[in-house]
């Protein structure tokens, strides 16, 4: 190693801490189900060369820092039945490192319970699995019905991810499947500022947005302001 690569200051990224998240965007006849398995590691920039963090002489502070990487993503077939989505999600959470071991807690499964959406999380709940259940409304507004019951606009679950794309958190590696699946859907999105400002997100006529929505819902609960903290948005609890 060259001496100048020991001295080289360009910040780099320390996790401290790991968990997973698991969204499901549940099709209908003509929409496939849709999948993403995110790890969220929270952590902080190193601003100190290399020589500085080994030696702990660094005098630079650390700049607390996020990263979320789609580890899983993946299109369920078309007309797969209901039954046989929550056993897959089931064998799907079963698994290491999302039944959790000890150091990382078990993941959580966020779900669109919009329209046929609702009757499935049903499913998984008799299933044993504790789904958070997010209904995609219009609008700009968040509700929460309760801990595990939020209805969220679509507007504000697309922007998630845009901005999160525009940061660099959120990151997508090449060889995972249906990736350039998720990159077509990504174009297809539009946004549009309305006379007051406000941005808007739709998908063109005819295409596919389950993957999307399947990391939006998921990005949203990793997002989320931490409990006691009010959203950008308008925030109302219900009961």
């Amino acid at each position: 190693m060259e001496l100048s690569d020991v001295l080289e200051s360009t910040p780099v990224f320390l996790p401290r801490k790991t968990r997973y998240v698991v969204g499901c965007d549940l099709g209908q006849s003509s929409d496939p189900t849709a999948i993403c398995v995110l790890e969220h590691q929270q952590g902080v920039h190193d601003f100190n060369n290399e020589f500085e963090r080994h030696t702990g002489l660094g005098e630079k502070p650390q700049v607390p820092a996020e990263r979320i990487h789609c580890r899983h993503l993946e299109r369920l077939p078309l007309g797969m039945s209901y039954p046989r989505v929550v056993q897959h999600l089931k064998d799907l959470m079963a698994r290491p490192p999302l039944n959790g071991d000890g150091q990382i807690k078990p993941a959580d499964l966020v779900v669109d319970d919009s329209g046929v959406g609702r009757p499935v999380s049903d499913l998984l709940v008799d299933a044993g699995l504790k789904p958070i259940r997010i209904t995609i409304t219009a609008g700009n507004e968040i509700t929460a019905i309760s801990n595990t019951k939020f209805n969220v606009a679509k507007t504000v679950l697309i922007s998630t991810v845009d901005a999160l794309l525009h940061t660099g958190e959120l990151r997508f590696a090449a060889s995972l499947g249906d990736a350039e699946a998720m990159r077509d859907e990504l174009k297809d999105f539009r946004r549009k500022l309305s006379d007051a400002g406000r941005a808007t997100y739709a998908a063109r006529t005819g295409a596919h947005d389950d993957l999307v929505l399947s990391v939006a819902i998921a990005c949203w609960w990793i997002s989320r302001p931490p409990a006691g903290q009010s959203f950008a948005t308008t925030w109302v609890r219900l009961g």
